[in-house]
């Protein structure tokens, strides 16, 4: 996954899209959008650790408690050591990763938790929030793995909580304030790391429907709306329509000889030429209205004008691929295409115009291609149809 930002300094921009480079590394190794959320996830959870044991062991020293010391220089090597969370990832060891991330995270608490504070910092919920997090990181293939670090969580918290470890004497210097405001402090880092890990989580989930979404009406080939898409806004206009009445037409087009470009050209070619003429279809069309691919070389095009303006658009579109020759590999040919279109009255369907516009571009192939073919929807349209080019 790409990202990019279009405004801020250059500095800023650089700032950032390191980090997110950070942030993905690893994710390479599979093509799997939940697992790839799940190794982003692993490398922010671990780069916030990090940040945390930092800040923590910082305003330890700052403020000058030996105690409080004490479990500043015991942090001093673990923000260093959650590095090795994302060296993992990158070498695609990304169950490694995660174990070593929960090692580090419960080594931290303990170490500062047995040697120094005791549970007077109230340090012991961390492990709540470690239980939490694990199913949010290990993978569904290893749930065996987030379970046992889920009730080893657990049951460190339990422990600590009852077995009261006592602090170093020397914290009770603090007053009561500073100590309240240290467990604040502390209690509000998990719950920090959570919302921050669940926030990614959302969005990632979120843009990864939006994909999906996408991947299912879409044309791999051209970029076009596919098909089912067609269909879709085909149901959406006619209930529209149902509410209140405004033209509407449709046309099927066809790519003319195109056989003869797979054949000469090589098949490369053909899907060249493909998208030379989706990207001109598309030029053609005003917001609102659609061209999609149907499939091979026809293409559906769903234009909400009189027929008249739809007639001329229909034409338009004609004029615009003949006037504009395909290139390729040095080479040029004029690519024409034929269309059959049905003005749409209130009472038509889906069915009746499909079956009434490819009848009309039938027509407009045996009348000369490079053309377009007016069907009536509510007729027979072979025997109903007009030539109106």
């Amino acid at each position: 996954m790409k990202h990019d930002i279009s405004h801020g300094s250059p500095l800023s921009e650089s700032l950032w899209n390191g980090l997110l480079r950070w942030i993905a590394v690893g994710d390479q190794y599979t093509t799997q959008v939940n697992q790839q959320r799940k190794i982003v996830q692993t490398n922010l959870a671990a780069l916030l650790a990090a940040f945390a044991s930092t800040i923590t062991s910082i305003a330890f020293w700052l403020n000058g408690n030996p105690a409080l010391v004490t479990a500043a220089w015991l942090n001093l090597p673990f923000p260093f050591l959650y590095l090795l969370v994302l060296r993992l990832n990158d070498g695609g060891h990304s169950v490694m990763a995660c174990w070593t991330l929960f090692a580090l995270l419960m080594a931290d608490v303990l170490v500062g938790t047995m040697f120094a504070h005791g549970i007077a910092l109230a340090a012991q919920y961390y492990f709540i929030a470690f239980a939490i997090i694990a199913p949010m990181l290990f993978s569904t293939s290893h749930w065996r793995s987030a379970a046992l670090v889920f009730t080893l969580n657990l049951a460190t918290f339990f422990f600590m909580d009852l077995s009261a470890v006592l602090p170093d004497p020397e914290l009770t210097q603090l007053d009561a304030n500073t100590l309240a405001l240290i467990r604040v402090g502390i209690v509000g880092s998990p719950v920090m790391m959570l919302a921050v890990l669940i926030g990614v989580s959302e969005y990632a989930a979120a843009l990864s429907d939006s994909r999906l979404q996408l991947q299912a009406h879409s044309d791999a080939l051209t970029g076009l709306p596919n098909r089912l898409a067609l269909r879709q806004a085909f149901g959406l206009e006619l209930a529209r329509r149902q509410r209140e009445w405004h033209p509407m037409s449709f046309a099927m087009a066809d790519l003319d000889f195109f056989k003869h470009v797979n054949d000469e050209w090589g098949h490369d070619a053909g899907d060249q030429a493909l998208r030379h003429v989706s990207a001109l279809l598309r030029s053609q069309v005003r917001a609102g209205e659609m061209v999609a691919r149907m499939g091979g070389e026809e293409f559906g095009v769903i234009l909400l004008a009189d027929p008249q303006s739809a007639l001329m658009a229909a034409q338009r579109m004609c004029r615009a691929i003949e006037d504009a020759s395909f290139q390729y590999n040095g080479m040029s040919r004029a690519i024409t295409i034929s269309i059959g279109l049905v003005h749409m009255s209130p009472t038509d369907t889906e069915e009746t115009a499909l079956r009434a516009s490819d009848a009309a571009l039938y027509l407009a192939k045996l009348q000369g291609r490079n053309r377009v073919v007016v069907g009536l929807a509510d007729k027979d349209p072979s025997i109903k149809s007009n030539n109106l080019q």
